[in-house]
């Protein structure tokens, strides 16, 4: 493995952990007070946008490496024998594995973009359950 994959996994797996704790502190906020849940909700709820809003760039550049390996990959096959096995010649197959590995390293962003992703849906769903079950507590208090 590259030393450039090896790092980029390291640094998913951060990500994924780091993602796994921030869900775990969501879930026991959910037994603070509704006023003090909300307000830390919503605080988190900014960081992930900002990350995310931060982090555009980087995933619309991976999801154009990603789009290019694929059609260079299917124009490939399509002649039907990969361009790096004629001959075997070493240079072509330099270029295939740093073609794979840039591939590779585009694919770790977008995962990284979509655990961001996934942790705004969480927060949304939270913030949306933390309105309704409001909304039913309003409508049951006696006036």
């Amino acid at each position: 493995m590259s030393e450039r994959i090896g790092r980029l996994c390291d640094e998913l797996r951060i990500k994924l952990h780091g993602m796994d704790r921030r869900l775990e502190v969501l879930k026991s906020n959910g037994m603070a007070t509704f006023d003090q849940s909300q307000d830390v909700l919503e605080s988190k709820l900014d960081r992930v946008e900002q990350r995310i809003y931060d982090n555009r760039v980087t995933v619309e550049a991976a999801n154009v490496r990603v789009k290019t390996w694929l059609a260079e990959k299917k124009a490939g096959s399509a002649m039907g024998h990969p361009l790096w096995t004629e001959r075997h010649k070493i240079h072509l197959m330099g270029v295939r594995a740093d073609d794979a590995e840039t591939y590779a390293i585009a694919v770790f962003e977008l995962a990284a973009a979509a655990a961001d992703e996934a942790t705004l849906a969480v927060l949304q769903a939270l913030l949306a359950r933390n309105d309704a079950d409001g909304a039913v507590l309003c409508e049951t208090e006696p006036h």
